[in-house]
């Protein structure tokens, strides 16, 4: 065997050893090639750098298509997947940095029984009674109007047990945190999502930000982890529709993938519904949000990894664990090390969302009809009476439309985009030229769903004698059952300049 045979065997060996280091060492899935596909290759973020391909031995690069295929069997190892420079796959980059994770529950008998394990409560009740802050800013229920958001500065104990439980909706908390710093609260518990703690923790590092060399408030960040964040004039309205009385709800909470109404909290409860059946009344903001477990904050707290009535929590800063701990140790709260097992549901779910931002398209979708059909190209139906406009939607604009004519093809492309931020189903779009006090060449095109900020273009085929466009006023018109006619406007045509 010569020197250069021995040498690339070694090479070899070491490449092999390599190799199946890593295999063992990943925690493989069975669809860890599909995985790459769906999340990376099909949304448009490869880079088509070929590393998948470079480092498994069942993968080539295709250089027709830009992206690899398989040659060989797919054994899920991971390794493509784990090797993509665009994957998400570092429990720093999913879940942030955190000095300390635990599992706790309250001790304190009025919380008992709140929501899962009542942290976030029991924490503020232990900074009151130490006197460790002057006034905490929470989302609670509105008196007023049941279930719907409202920012609120808090300055007792008692406050804190009443303001319990979670709202699945945005809250301007920061309007209310601003007031509590002009009433001169010197230290400030501040209780948010993710979004609404990015907000205060820019406020506080970046050399813009408003509190940042302001010296005469100490703000404490607890973030609530957030999957999601809902419309509340959507989503209740659903509700409502659905036969939920709102007045009797005492409690919603999101646990093993369904949101469950409880009109008794010791009870089961009345409604359950999957995340995936609410996901057309989700804030579009959520669309774009890829922090499950509020990074920034000084303590996070939710209830993933942690069981029934426990809350997982992680302390991100010295204080954060300080407070934690010595909480404990006074007997507000139970705590336990946070493990392997617990961290794995975090991750996981913190995946979802980290990736979601790579399944984020503005989807363009082209409708073309053929005017060369002899039958009805019209599904005629009774329109809905616009008195059924649900009173909290009725001033929102739902969709806008722009137009565009095509005298080369002699058609009008009008483009509908969703402007709601949240899914509407069933949307009929409805086109007629207008003359006088006659409609004509009606033409109805139904679109089943209509993503947020979702353009479809639709071309209609304008009237033509000679060969000449004849302009004259087009009537546009787009209907929903659940909210009646949402838009309707004449356009004049005339040829372009």
């Amino acid at each position: 065997m010569t020197e250069n045979q021995t040498n690339d065997n070694q090479e070899s060996s070491q490449y092999q050893y390599s190799f199946d280091y890593i295999q063992k060492k990943l925690e493989g899935k069975k669809d860890s090639y599909g995985m790459l596909m769906k999340e990376i290759v099909r949304t448009g973020i490869c880079t088509e750098c070929g590393t998948c391909a470079a480092v498994c031995p069942v993968l080539e690069w295709d250089h027709i298509l830009g992206q690899p295929k398989l040659v060989g069997k797919c054994t899920g190892c991971g390794i493509c997947y784990n090797q993509c420079p665009r994957t998400i796959t570092d429990p720093i980059q999913l879940m942030g940095e955190f000095k300390t994770g635990y599992v706790s529950n309250t001790n304190i008998p009025e919380v008992i029984g709140g929501q899962d394990g009542g942290t976030v409560t029991s924490l503020l009740c232990y900074m009151f009674d130490e006197h460790l802050i002057d006034a905490a800013v929470v989302t609670m229920k509105n008196p007023d109007d049941p279930w719907t958001p409202v920012a609120q500065i808090i300055t007792s104990k008692d406050d804190a047990i009443k303001a319990s439980g979670s709202i699945y909706s945005h809250s301007q908390t920061v309007e209310a945190l601003m007031d509590a710093i002009r009433q001169d609260y010197r230290s400030i518990a501040f209780v948010g999502t993710p979004c609404n703690i990015d907000a205060v923790d820019k406020m506080l590092s970046s050399p813009a930000g408003m509190l940042k060399y302001f010296m005469r408030a100490h703000v404490l960040k607890i973030g609530l982890f957030c999957m999601d964040s809902f419309a509340p004039e959507a989503l209740y309205s659903f509700f409502r529709k659905d036969g939920i009385d709102l007045e009797k709800v005492v409690k919603m909470d999101i646990n093993k993938g369904k949101f469950h109404i409880y009109y008794d909290p010791d009870k089961d409860p009345v409604k359950s519904y999957t995340i995936k059946q609410l996901d057309k009344f989700k804030s579009s903001s959520c669309n774009f949000c890829t922090d499950l477990t509020a990074e920034h904050a000084d303590i996070s707290v939710g209830s993933v990894g942690s069981g029934p009535n426990k809350n997982t929590v992680f302390a991100r800063t010295g204080i954060g664990a300080e407070i934690i701990e010595d909480a404990a140790n006074k007997g507000y709260l139970t705590i336990e090390p946070f493990n392997a097992i617990n961290l794995n549901s975090v991750l996981f779910l913190a995946k979802l969302k980290k990736v979601s931002q790579y399944n984020i398209q503005k989807r363009k979708v082209f409708i073309v009809k053929d005017t060369s059909e002899e039958e009805p190209r019209i599904r005629t139906e009774p329109e809905v009476d616009q008195s059924k406009v649900t009173p909290e939607l009725g001033v929102r604009k739902f969709v806008s439309v722009k137009k565009d004519i095509d005298e080369e093809n002699k058609t009008l492309t009008i483009s509908i985009t969703n402007t709601v931020g949240y899914v509407l189903d069933d949307l009929r779009i409805r086109v007629v030229t207008v003359e006088d006090l006659f409609e004509k060449r009606p033409w109805v095109t139904t679109i089943n769903e209509l993503f947020p900020y979702e353009s479809i273009e639709i071309d209609y085929p304008l009237e033509e004698k000679d060969g000449e466009i004849i302009y004259g006023n087009v009537l546009v018109e787009a209907l929903t059952d659940d909210f009646g006619k949402i838009y309707s406007k004449t356009f004049k045509l005339a040829p372009k300049e």
